[in-house]
């Protein structure tokens, strides 16, 4: 059975390779990634075998939203679920840290991970026009609704009698 684990920075060296053979030059680097798995709200998971490290999933959560940065499968192993997998955990983690929505950004030439998204309950939102370089291209943002925002104004605290 496929399994998402936990990331930290001690894999960033198989993050690094996994991000560039599937993003070549807009692949996060070195230190934005010691960043985010260092930061409070950074969350990575992937799927290993053996010592490879098969895919990962980048994201942030800060409450109520949460944004997916990356979900990386290699060249070599995609179109057997990885990704579904992948996108799945992200999705329960964004949910069990308190996140309400989720949003992404995907190049609109991407149709096999827009139809991945579409499938996981993304609708589209909006374009940014230019968005990624190397080559130039806008992208598609979409926005998954995780839960219903909680009851009452933002600051109200609710007690157990």
């Amino acid at each position: 059975m496929t399994r998402c684990v936990p990331l930290s920075v001690e894999d960033v060296p198989a993050l690094l390779a996994l991000e560039r053979s599937c993003f070549g030059g807009q692949a996060f680097n070195d230190t934005q990634l010691r960043q985010l798995l260092s930061a409070r709200y950074g969350v990575a998971i992937g799927i290993w075998e053996d010592s490879l490290l098969l895919g990962a999933a980048l994201l942030e959560v800060l409450v109520p939203e949460s944004e997916l940065h990356s979900l990386a499968v290699l060249p070599g192993k995609r179109r057997q679920g990885l990704g579904a997998v992948l996108l799945k955990s992200a999705l329960s983690v964004a949910r069990r840290r308190g996140a309400t929505e989720m949003f992404l950004e995907v190049r609109r030439s991407n149709q096999a991970a827009i139809v991945l998204y579409e499938r996981a309950g993304f609708a589209s939102l909006s374009v940014r026009r230019g968005y990624y370089s190397h080559p130039r291209e806008d992208a598609l943002v979409m926005q998954k609704r995780l839960a219903r925002p909680s009851p009452g104004p933002i600051g109200t605290e609710v007690t157990s009698p």
